[in-house]
């Protein structure tokens, strides 16, 4: 049975079985895509801040956390960190500088 719900990520209300509106869910598809595909061109052996992840994706870190909780990215090793002085971000990959 389809409830009235809050859209987890513009706020509006909405009926459905969904946690996301219908405006939102292209949203939410075009920041799954550039996450999936960040991370197959990336060599994360090491932990990951979110907040690197955030800016090298362009997702914010509330949608990141939705994402990560997801099956297919149980394995991603981020913790919820800000950047790192350490790490930089270059063409779209994160070195060690």
């Amino acid at each position: 049975m389809m409830e009235a719900k809050k859209c987890v990520r513009c706020g509006t209300m909405f009926i459905s079985n969904n946690d996301v509106c219908d405006r939102c869910k292209n949203k939410d598809n075009a920041d799954l895509f550039r996450l999936k595909g960040f991370m197959e061109n990336q060599d994360i052996g090491e932990e990951i801040a979110q907040g690197e992840l955030s800016i090298a994706t362009g997702i914010t870190n509330k949608n990141l956390s939705r994402f990560l909780g997801l099956d297919e990215f149980k394995d991603i090793n981020v913790n919820s960190g800000e950047i790192d002085s350490l790490q930089e971000i270059k063409d779209g990959k994160i070195e060690i500088v």
